[in-house]
């Protein structure tokens, strides 16, 4: 086809086109490809509110990148809430000056105002002039915990003194504590009742614990309360105080007065001052006081008697926006002024409101107003709760006080309710198709509300409910189309100990009292599923009356309740922070100070089971009621009744275990249930875990972004030994137990290393509301733990090695100590075996050797060890020279060993075994392992002749002056470099040593050891420790 000029060059202009922006595309996708994700991306909590990012990058891969971001995703119930929050780094020339082109460049940032004890998802992504390169694996982080951001107790009420008609002093108190870090200043703030709408708060923080002000208006009352402030924000105010300033014509004398200073409030008086200070990290001097009013002095306050107040409500009053600090030096001085009231911003006057009706609380009984809440002024640490019954309201102490005032502080570890009482939890979490919950109860009625939570407060909708009616125990639940009614057939015991159970699968439900037998249920219509909203009340609800047509009563609980469990966790039902429990309503303590006069000896603790128990909680090698009994603890016994477990620090860093970690365990159940492993980390959800679950060993562990789950396929049999081995090499893991066969498991993400700042906890675990929710750690293991290897290495079962609490010796023949002469008793499983000292032999090491021994004769069990520096130096460095006799009666077992301790892999080393009846020489000098194997069959009971030669990387073996083998190790290192001693015949921990090279020690004799042809080694005179070593008969 033919085609004109013309024609020809728009189709030479297209082509060129096309060209050119796939050239741009390819280009660009090349670009995306170059910008890699940072590389050891780490993270830190730096605080309560900030964390830092730090990361790595291969100056080579800089060249297209003009920057970074990092990306911020909070994160609850394990699933991203809200878009990512970016933040930018830009690469400059400043930061690659320095930095080599085949070098690292290092960049980090912090990132504040988070939510403290929140977890979040970070990534990092490069992005250039090509766009964003890929994101950087997820990695998660929680600023500091709520125990770390506790702010101060408040101060003392100040005390006032009016030192001229226009200068007051002050002075305060610290409070019961400074919270979680050192109070750094004051805020002193101060109201006029008589002029002023509002409080006003100092420009300037107070250092110290007292000031003067001065520039104040004569003869005006001034109301001063005062707040302490640290690192994490400022305290609820203290009490409140006032004075008048003199009037000019008492000024005159000169004389400080206090004749006109008001009485201070008592405690409960200062709940008509009241802030809501509940936000961790809200900014001090930019957030707004909220409803701090101060009742009339003389109008609205009036004292009735030692234990009873009389309030008329405040007028409602707008919060004022408090001023930033001043950054001048003024800042710290002492004494700070007041401006006149003509140079201060104030909100105008409100006009007085309208006197307002009484009302009256006295005493204990915790009386029915007339009137609602609305309209009821409650003193401090007590909250309004409305009696719709009556149609009137209570004044009823907050959780965690209690007393006539509510003035007393109450634990609530066993908590007594009244019949009024509630206590407010989180809702049920993972409870909308099925859950567990299990409750101790000493009843004082025959009727009261057990437990509630639903969809809303009153009933409507989904809920479940467990009751106390006329003596039986009513279980609803409701799904959305109709509720399940199941009712216990035997009544409760009023005045003692029950333990009730329910359970709840789709429509299906099931309660059961103590050990009767189980009610069973189904809810009405088709739904399964519960949507839970409102807290998970205990004992009562504020909104009981409006609960009874679906729980079937509107009273509340009167008596104790303990041992919460829902879903297999216990929950701890002490307030908040230090328990689980939100809110609550006038809640006792049920113990009778049981742990009053008991003292556990050797520094044993003494520990509340019930209202009315105790239990002494002994460190390891105590025992007894007051763990005044002294023992030797031989095999490990951990019982569920005494709270057992012990904790052994990680044998090397934990740099060690991120990408593989074995546990071998051998085991004596006498429960079906309990803890037998666990550890975690405490800045992420990394944990791993080997536990009994209705007798089928369970192995769980988390990297970070799922868990994995292994069970064994079929349950172990009570009381009999059993050996299970758990390990996971980064996201894969196995498990085997005794002989079954092996289940292998993956955990989910992409994370592949885990992290444990725990100890290792065997047994138990001190906290189990501290544990990891998807590790299944919630009970102690009842039963024996004889042997723990991790990755090889022996974990020490005894002190000082092993800490623990309540942990006993079980009964084994080890735990009567019947090896003699220094012998060590070596468990194995329901046997033992006595380890002997040099000259000693038999069962029991009772044998002593008279003779003395030539040629020692090993067991498979011996080892002669040597540490002389004169003999180590000849096993070490370039040159090394082996030459030695020896005789054997079995086709495996180690002759000499050299390298370091167990648990090191990768560690120099130099061996000379038997395997398979071939004689093997390997050595490591740091880059690979060398192994020379002369074949044959040496393990027929006659004497043979070796030497074994290194020169550098270069080995050689001879046999019997015949077959010779050379050979030599990878690599370029050429020096043998290690500190560990020389052992013979065996090693001491062989397995873990060698790491599984060799099994077992010689069975047979060995002599004419030599390490030059000029130095001899006398084997029973130079060993300085030696094991089960007897007469090797020629």
């Amino acid at each position: 086809m033919a085609f004109s000029p013309r024609k020809a060059t728009v189709i030479l202009m297209l082509v060129l086109m096309v060209g050119f922006s796939a050239s741009l595309r390819r280009t660009a996708e090349n670009g995306l490809e170059t910008l890699s994700p940072p590389l050891d991306v780490e993270l830190e909590t730096l605080n309560c509110t900030a964390i830092a990012v730090r990361w790595r990058v291969p100056r080579r891969h800089i060249t297209a990148v003009m920057g970074y971001r990092v990306f911020l995703t909070e994160v609850k119930i394990s699933s991203p809430v809200g878009e990512p929050v970016a933040h930018n780094v830009p690469v400059n020339t400043d930061t690659l000056k320095g930095v080599p082109w085949d070098g690292l460049a290092e960049f980090s940032m912090e990132v504040a105002n988070l939510k403290n004890d929140t977890q979040y998802h970070v990534t990092l992504l490069a992005y250039g002039w090509a766009g964003e390169g890929r994101p950087s694996m997820p990695r998660d982080i929680t600023p500091a915990s709520h125990e770390r951001c506790l702010r101060p107790s408040p101060p003392s009420a100040p005390d006032v003194v009016a030192a001229s008609h226009t200068e007051i002093v002050l002075s305060w108190k610290r409070g019961a504590s400074d919270g979680a870090s050192p109070v750094q200043h004051f805020l002193v703030s101060y109201t006029r009742p008589d002029v002023d709408a509002e409080w006003t708060s100092l420009r300037v923080p107070v250092p110290t614990t007292s000031m003067a002000l001065r520039g104040l208006s004569p003869d005006t009352l001034y109301q001063f309360m005062v707040q302490a402030v640290n690192a994490n924000g400022a305290s609820p105010p203290s009490s409140t105080n006032g004075i008048w300033t003199l009037s000019i014509q008492d000024a005159g004398s000169g004389a400080i007065s206090k004749q006109r200073q008001t009485h201070p409030f008592a405690s409960d008086e200062a709940a008509a001052v009241y802030s809501d200070y509940s936000g961790n990290t809200q900014d001090l001097f930019s957030s707004k006081m909220q409803d701090l009013r101060t009742p009339q002095l003389g109008s609205g306050v009036s004292q009735t008697g030692p234990s009873s107040w009389s309030f008329a409500p405040p007028a409602a009053i707008s919060a004022s926006l408090l001023d930033a600090p001043s950054s001048s030096s003024s800042s710290s001085s002492s004494s700070s002024s007041l401006p006149s009231s003509s140079s201060t911003t104030l909100v105008p006057v409100l006009p007085p409101a309208a006197a307002a009706p009484m009302t009256l609380w006295r005493g204990s009984l915790r009386g029915v107003h007339d009137l609602p809440c609305e309209e009821t002024v409650c003193p401090q640490d007590t909250i309004c709760v409305d009696d719709h019954a009556s149609g009137g309201s209570r004044c009823q102490c907050v959780l965690g006080r209690g007393g006539e005032s509510c003035s007393e502080t109450v634990a609530s570890h066993f908590p007594r309710l009244y019949g009024y009482s509630y206590m407010a939890f989180s809702p049920l979490k993972n409870s909308f198709h099925t859950f567990d919950i299990t409750l101790d109860l000493k009843a004082d009625s025959e009727d009261g509300l057990l437990f509630y939570c639903g969809e809303g407060e009153h009933g409507h909708g989904d809920f479940a409910s467990l009751a106390l009616i006329r003596g039986k125990l009513h279980f609803r639940y409701n799904c959305g189309t109709g509720a399940a009614y199941l009712v216990s057939e035997k009544e409760i015991a009023v005045g003692q100990w029950h333990t009730v159970s329910v359970h709840r699968e789709g429509t299906s439900g099931w309660l059961q009292l103590d050990n009767h037998a189980p009610v069973t249920g189904q809810s009405q219509g088709t739904y399964a599923k519960i949507t839970f909203r409102s807290p998970f009340y205990v004992g009562g609800s504020p909104n009981s009356y409006w609960l009874a047509r679906a729980v079937g009563t509107n009273r509340g609980f009167q008596g104790c309740v303990q041992g919460l469990s829902i879903n297999g966790r216990s929950v701890d039902m002490r307030p908040w922070p230090q328990g689980q429990a939100l809110t609550g309503a006038d809640v006792g303590e049920c113990t009778r100070h049981a742990c009053s006069g008991v003292a556990c000896a050797n520094g044993g603790t003494c520990y509340i089971t019930s209202d009315d128990a105790y239990l002494c909680l002994c460190p390891l090698g105590h025992h007894g009621p007051l763990c005044q009994e002294t023992m030797a603890l031989s095999v490990p016994f951990f019982n569920k009744s005494l709270l057992s477990y012990a904790s052994a620090p990680w044998p090397h860093p934990q740099r060690h275990y991120l990408s593989f970690t074995e546990f071998e365990i051998s085991f004596w159940p006498s429960a079906a249930n309990g803890t037998l492993l666990y550890c975690q980390d405490a800045n992420s959800s990394d944990f791993l875990s080997v536990t009994l679950d209705n007798g089928h060993v369970v192995f769980r562990f988390d990297c970070g972004s799922g868990a994995a789950v292994l069970r064994s396929r079929e349950p172990v049999e009570l009381f009999s030994w059993h050996e299970a081995r758990a390990s996971r090499t980064a996201r894969k893991g196995l498990l085997q137990v005794d002989t079954q066969n092996t289940v292998e498991g993956l955990a989910e993400g992409a994370f592949t290393q885990i992290y444990c700042s725990s100890s290792l906890y065997l047994g138990g675990v001190p906290d189990y509301s501290a544990t990891r929710r998807d590790s299944g750690v919630s009970q102690p293991f009842t039963g024996s733990i004889q042997q723990v290897l991790l990755n090889d290495r022996v974990i020490p079962l005894s002190p000082p090695s092993l800490e623990g609490v309540n942990v006993g010796n079980a009964e084994h023949p080890c735990s009567a100590r019947p090896c003699a002469n220094a012998g060590v008793c070596q468990p194995r499983q329901e046997r033992y075996q006595c380890d002997c000292p040099v000259g000693f032999l038999g069962d029991h090491c009772q044998e002593v050797l008279t003779d003395e021994i030539e040629v020692p004769l090993f067991t498979g069990r011996s080892y002669l060890k040597f540490d002389n520096r004169n003999t180590l130096r000849r096993l070490a460095g370039l040159r090394t020279h082996v030459q030695l006799r020896f005789r054997s009666s079995a086709p495996n077992g180690l002759l000499l060993w050299r390298g370091e301790g167990p648990g090191l892999v990768g560690a120099d080393y130099m061996s000379l075994s038997l395997q398979g009846g071939a004689v093997v020489f390997s050595f490591d000098l740091g880059s690979g392992p060398g192994v020379l194997v002369v074949n044959g069959t040496f393990s027929d009971g006659h004497w043979h002749q070796l030497k074994a030669v290194r020169d550098g990387q270069y080995g050689r073996i001879v046999v019997d002056g015949q077959k010779t083998i050379r050979g030599q190790s990878p690599g370029r290192m050429r020096q043998l470099n290690t500190n560990g001693p020389l052992f013979v015949g065996g090693v001491k921990e062989i397995s873990q040593r060698t790491h599984r090279r060799s099994m077992r020690g010689l069975v047979g004799c060995i002599s004419h050891l030599s390490l030059s042809s000029t130095f001899h080694i006398a084997l029973m005179e130079d060993a300085s420790d030696g094991k089960n070593i007897d007469t090797c008969l020629e």
